[in-house]
């Protein structure tokens, strides 16, 4: 019985980190952790100001760039933002260009901006003057821009939400990477829910007097789970 206690404590576990996955983060914030996360996160709140943060992993770090729009900046503010870090608005108030460096007493700047009349923003960021873009978070499930220089559109947040989750970075790239290697991931699938049944059998079926009935549905629901599975990628890939 300790054994199908500890089973179940791990599928309980994963499916909890599952819906953590799925539902702890959205376009309302990114979560990271000033002194452990390292890059820039971008969102955009219910109040539809444009937030761009960044956070260091306790090293020194210089964060510069610029934001520029077809629009209009109609207000920003700063937070966290030390002394020599720098800030300018130019281009008739729509384009932002910054500098801030942090260090091992400051761990993250973010700046706050209401755009209006615009149908993009186009950034332009940087770490101790080189191009990460693996660092560069962009609304919920971190996606990542695939040019040094990008544009978002007005209603990109909107459409990420509207999006399955399944759809979305970085569940639509486990997927596909899955669905490409489908012969292996099945055949993973239908090993690991045999090795459960198999523990199954020995800790809670093995006195009981159907316990061969109960290994032949057990069985049988593993191959329609892993059916299931296949049916699943081939639909969201």
């Amino acid at each position: 019985m300790n054994i199908s206690i500890k089973v179940l404590k791990i599928i309980l576990f994963s499916l909890l980190i599952f819906l953590i996955l799925v539902i702890g983060t959205g376009c309302n914030g990114i979560f990271f952790i000033p002194g452990a996360s390292y890059g820039y996160y971008i969102w955009e709140d219910s109040e539809d100001n444009i937030h761009i943060a960044w956070s260091i992993d306790r090293k020194e770090s210089v964060f510069s760039g610029w934001i520029a729009m077809d629009g209009e900046i109609q207000d920003y503010k700063t937070l966290d933002w030390e002394e020599n870090d720098n800030i300018k608005i130019l281009e008739n108030n729509s384009k932002i260009e910054f500098n801030a460096t942090l260090g091992e007493d400051d761990y993250s700047d973010e700046i706050i901006f209401a755009p209006i009349n615009y149908s993009y923003l186009e950034f332009d960021l940087k770490i101790n003057d080189n191009y990460e873009l693996s660092r560069i978070n962009i609304g919920e499930f971190v996606n990542n821009p695939k040019n040094n220089i990008f544009r978002i559109e007005k209603n990109y947040f909107n459409q990420l939400k509207e999006k399955p989750w399944y759809k979305i970075h970085p569940f639509s790239e486990f997927f596909k990477k899955l669905y490409v290697n489908k012969i292996f991931t099945l055949v993973y699938v239908f090993i690991l829910g045999a090795i459960i049944i198999e523990v199954l059998r020995i800790g809670v079926f093995y006195n009981n007097k159907r316990k061969t009935i109960y290994l032949i549905i057990s069985y049988i629901i593993l191959i329609f789970i892993d059916f299931g599975i296949y049916l699943f990628l081939k639909k969201v890939v």
